[in-house]
């Protein structure tokens, strides 16, 4: 029998079972996914190889008989579950599907709304925490958190910022419309400004939203145990990312050698992608999360620390599909507007391009708990182009001049192996050789 290997991977939208477990972990992961944006669980899949190994009769029955009404029954809103199966040469896998849908939050009855939430953080199920709970009932009600108000004096709205964005006079109405003021509940005639006007027009957002700024640190080494210098970034949505941008890449081009070579004035990574990943981090955060954003330079990596997992259908199995699932389309919309983004959708694809072209190892995002972290290695990748002679010209680009030993290293090599190719290329006359002896080093021509 020939062996088929589900296509894949576990995510927030499908998990796999070689058996079906209790009925009560079944149940904990369909009112996640149903917290979520939907999801299947699909029976008789190895969990670690994928292999279709199929599910037993007995086990089957079992589910299309007892597992629809005990999973009805045991939650609130009654969740109704789409159970079907699917053959792969005479084994058949069984599909628990749960579709997307908007009565949350979706609890288990017995336990209680604070206890029976669970969500989906990557491919685990959680039990979902107050925040999370809140996000999901204004989620239910079709409020956004950066649409909610301030509980502060109208007056922390920068109306110079104001005149900057809007250019002429502009009135209580326009910003009622657009979001940046809302009516206080409990007085309809007075006005408080928004998450998202508090982000974008107060000088001081961190006074009012807990920890809406940007932490970098510079550690020593690669572990993370010694600080050399720490710097908050304070300010608006704006004045963060360019400061932040700015340290930053002071920071890399200042006191970093990629393999020995010191850059000139260039950094180990991509300026638009780190451009790029500030603002997203700045614009996608979960700002009802107290923490700060927080950007750590390592010897060998960037990290960008963001509160809040991946919202509604954003996968990090398929990032960079051009999925768009916005958490704050309030900011976003203003931060456009303002000309801080270009087109949507296409950001990391953006970042992952650009380091492709770069030469380096592809930028890894991990999703752990609530917070998502964007690694970015300054390790270069010559499986990144075509062929040894695109691999050497982009490396001798990156550092102006190199050695024969490090081409060596790069491609990992022999020396004598790297000086043929680069004497191929003096040849091609696309590179030329400065110096004699020991001293030699290579450029492009």
């Amino acid at each position: 029998m020939v062996k088929h290997t589900f296509p894949g991977k576990e995510s927030k939208l499908l998990e796999f079972k070689s058996k079906p477990p209790k009925y009560e972990t079944l149940i904990k992961t369909c009112v996640a996914f149903a917290n979520a944006s939907g999801g299947r669980i699909i029976i008789g899949i190895d969990d670690k190889t994928h292999e279709v190994i199929g599910i037993n009769p007995t086990d089957r029955e079992k589910i299309y008989n007892d597992f629809a009404n005990s999973l009805y029954d045991s939650t609130s809103p009654n969740l109704v579950a789409q159970i079907y199966e699917q053959s792969y040469d005479g084994l058949s896998v069984l599909i628990i599907e749960i579709p997307m849908s908007p009565r949350k939050p979706y609890f288990i009855k017995s336990m209680g709304v604070q206890n029976g939430t669970y969500i989906r953080v990557g491919s685990s199920t959680r039990k979902a925490s107050q925040e999370y709970i809140e996000d999901l009932v204004r989620e239910a009600q079709r409020i956004h958190y950066d649409e909610e108000i301030v509980h502060t004096n109208i007056k922390v709205i920068s109306k110079d910022l104001l005149h900057d964005f809007y250019g002429a006079r502009v009135t209580s109405k326009r910003l009622l419309a657009d979001k940046i003021t809302a009516l206080k509940p409990a007085n309809k005639e007075e006005y408080c400004p928004t998450v998202s006007g508090t982000l974008m027009f107060s000088e001081n957002p961190h006074h009012y939203i807990p920890e809406a700024l940007i932490r970098c640190t510079w550690f020593k080494g690669i572990d993370g145990r010694h600080i050399i210098r720490t710097e908050d970034i304070t300010g608006t949505i704006e004045q963060q990312a360019v400061n932040s941008f700015n340290i930053i890449s002071h920071w890399l081009t200042t006191h970093f050698e990629l393999q020995g070579v010191k850059l000139k004035n260039q950094l180990p990574i991509p300026v638009e992608a780190l451009r790029e990943a500030i603002m997203n981090a700045l614009l996608h955060r979960k700002y009802s999360i107290p923490g700060a954003i927080k950007i750590a330079f390592f010897e060998n990596r960037l990290e960008i620390f963001n509160p809040g997992c991946f919202p509604g259908l954003v996968d990090v199995n398929s990032l960079g599909d051009g999925t768009t699932y916005l958490r704050n389309p309030t900011l976003v919309r203003l931060a456009y507007h303002s000309k801080l983004v270009e087109t949507r959708g296409t950001g990391i694809r953006l970042i992952y391009e650009s380091c492709k072209k770069l030469g380096i190892k592809q930028p890894i995002y991990h999703e752990e708990g609530d917070f998502v972290k964007l690694v970015f290695y300054f390790e270069q990748d010559p499986t990144a182009y075509p062929n040894d002679e695109k691999a050497i010209t982009a490396f001798i680009k990156l550092h102006h001049c190199v050695s024969a030993q490090q081409v060596a290293d790069y491609l990992s090599v022999s020396r004598n192996t790297a000086i043929r190719k680069l004497n191929h290329l003096i040849e091609l006359k696309k590179i030329q050789k400065l110096g004699n002896g020991p001293s030699v080093e290579y450029k492009l021509k």
